[in-house]
This record gives structure tokens, sequence and C-alpha cells, in this order.
């Protein structure tokens, strides 16, 4: 067998190991949803696919039942013909809402939790998952890419979990996880396909470094499918362009007059260009090589993520003990209502 057919036997079985009974050729990419000041809602896009492998596409009733944390939605969305779902446009909603979110008034309706919520889109007996995740307003959040950053490089650190293979950066669960304890909230992104959105998943949060693992977050992937997300990355090697639009879509739920992003994580140039644009300070951008070594304001230092993490409370200053009450301080924040006295 040449090496291709090794790397697709591996990467097969792989598969057929993490999924279980979900198909990896679907997908969904993990939604946000942030607590005004006003306590009004806002969420960002969801995007939802079907592969042709699922069969759904033969389905004459195509539309996509939707759950959260087991109880059903109260809307569901429907398939296209590329097995990319959407939202009808209703009657009662106002002029300009996307067909990619929901309302307040709907997203209230879910009686979401404090961070993470699981929910299950089904379409003919088949079915995708993702997570919502709810955060207030003046969360601080730091990001991270994933290919080359938590992993060792791009293109192995894909590959290599697949068959067993530990290929992350030494330290950086340690790190993350006490940037987490610190109050700030972590959001994982990737210019993988969102057909890889669950596999992606499936690695970050089955990492483990000295029995840490990473903290939870969301996982934000291209929407496209794999072909595309592959020419992006490979042939016009423009990741950024997806990323760019990424965080500024998750920017766009909090307030015009603050930035939520705090820090940036990458490995790559493109990383550090999608990070300034969002407004994210070059003196709180990160850039890991393959060695581990990590690059800030253009000069190369051999501290690494275990260095940072000795010293994680210089950088990632705690929030303070009223910052950290408030910010825990969830059934204050659970239903929908004006500002309290």
């Amino acid at each position: 067998m040449n090496t291709v057919g090794r790397i697709g036997s591996y990467i097969g079985r792989g598969v057929r190991s993490v999924s279980g009974t979900l198909n990896p050729f679907g997908g969904a990419v993990d939604i946000i949803v942030v607590k005004q000041p006003d306590g009004s809602l806002k969420s960002s896009p969801w995007y939802v696919r079907f592969g042709k492998f699922q069969e759904v596409l033969k389905a004459k009733e195509k539309v996509v039942n939707v759950s959260v944390n087991g109880v059903e939605a109260g809307f569901c969305m429907n398939l296209d013909n590329r097995g990319q779902a959407y939202f009808l446009r209703e009657l009662d909603m106002v002029d300009g809402d996307s067909l990619t979110t929901r309302t307040s008034e709907q997203l209230a309706a879910l009686n979401l939790k404090e961070g993470k919520n699981v929910v299950v889109f089904t379409c003919a007996k088949r079915q995708v998952d993702a997570c919502i995740y709810l955060w207030r307003w003046d969360t601080n959040i730091v990001v991270s890419d994933v290919d080359g950053t938590i992993t060792r490089s791009d293109v192995l650190g894909q590959f290599m979990p697949l068959v067993g293979v530990d290929w992350s950066q030494s330290g950086v669960a340690h790190l993350f996880s006490a940037i987490k304890e610190n109050g700030y909230q972590l959001l994982f992104q990737s210019a993988r396909a969102i057909s890889q959105a669950y596999l992606t998943r499936q690695f970050l949060f089955n990492l483990m470094q000295d029995g840490k693992g990473l903290p939870e977050g969301p996982v934000l992937t291209s929407p496209d499918g794999l072909f595309r997300s592959l020419f992006r990355e490979v042939v016009t090697r423009s990741p950024h362009e997806f990323k760019i639009t990424c965080l500024q879509d998750v920017k766009a739920l909090f307030p015009s007059d603050r930035n939520p992003f705090y820090a940036g994580f990458g490995n790559r140039d493109t990383d550090k260009l999608s990070y300034l644009k969002v407004g994210i300070p070059e003196g709180k951008i990160f850039t890991i090589d393959p060695k581990g070594q990590i690059l800030m304001n253009h000069h190369i230092d051999t501290k690494s993520y275990t260095y940072i993490h000795g010293c994680v409370d210089d950088m990632f200053p705690p929030l303070s003990s009223r910052e950290q009450e408030d910010f825990n301080s969830w059934n204050y924040w659970k239903l929908p209502s004006p500002i309290r006295d």
C-alpha cells in the first residue's frame, strides 16, 4: 500500500473510532449567544450541514429538527439541495434579520444555562451536533488557532491524533486552563471545514497533558465544505479571510463601545493579521513556532507556553473579586429582562 493509501486508511480508522453514531461528513459550528446589558440576546450564525453520505438529501421531507439540552427548540431549519440548513424567514421577524440566526425571544425560549449547552440537529433520522455557549456582554475572550498552535504543525496536527499520537504543543493545556481560571473565556478558531468540526472538538477536549485538559470553549470552523476550505488554505493561502469575518461576527455580538478580545494565540502571520484586524493589541498576540518558541513583536523568544503559565497572572490578570462574582451570577442573567435596579 502506498503512502497516500496508508494515510487514508489511518484517517478512516480514526474517524470511525471517534465519530460513533455521528457521521463525520456532516457538521455544525458552535454557536455563541451573548446577553446584552438590556437583557436581550444576540447569536452568532447557525451553520449546519448534512453530507451526501448521510443520505438525507434524498429524503422527501427536508426539515431539520432542533433540540437544546434534550428539549425541542420550538423552531426548525430547512435543508437545501447542497445539504446546508437554513431558517425560513418568518412573518413576525423584523426586516433585516439573518436567515442564519434567531431572534432574542427565540433564543430566550431555549432556557440556555451558563457556559456550554448541547444542540442537536436531526434530519431523516441522521444527526449532527454542536454546542451553544452563553456568555454575557462584558466577557473577555482569548482566541486560539488550532493547527500549528495547539498542535505542533498544521498538517500532521490533523492526522496524528487520528492514529493515537499526541502532536500537541507542550504546556498548552496548563496555560489555557490557568487563563480560564483567571476569568477569561477561550475561543478556538480553525479554518478546517465544517465537516471536520466534530473531530476538531473531539481532539481539543480529549487532549490531556499531565492530567490537565483544555478548558471548554466554542470551536468555530469554516462553514464551507472540505474542498473549498482546502482551496482557501492550500491554494490561495488566505485562511485569514474566513478568520477575520468569523471574529468580526463574534465582535458584533457585543456592545459597540467595547472590544471583547483580550489576546490571541496563533502560528502564522495570517493569524496575527486576523487578530490585529479585530483590535487585539500587538503586545497580546502570541505566535508560536513548531519548536514551541514564542514570537512577540517580531522578536523570537525561547520562552514557551510553560514559561507563560508561570507568569500567567501578570499577562492575564485575574478578574477582580467583584467582576468574578458578577461573572458567576448566572441566576441573575438567566432570563431576559430590563436592567435591574
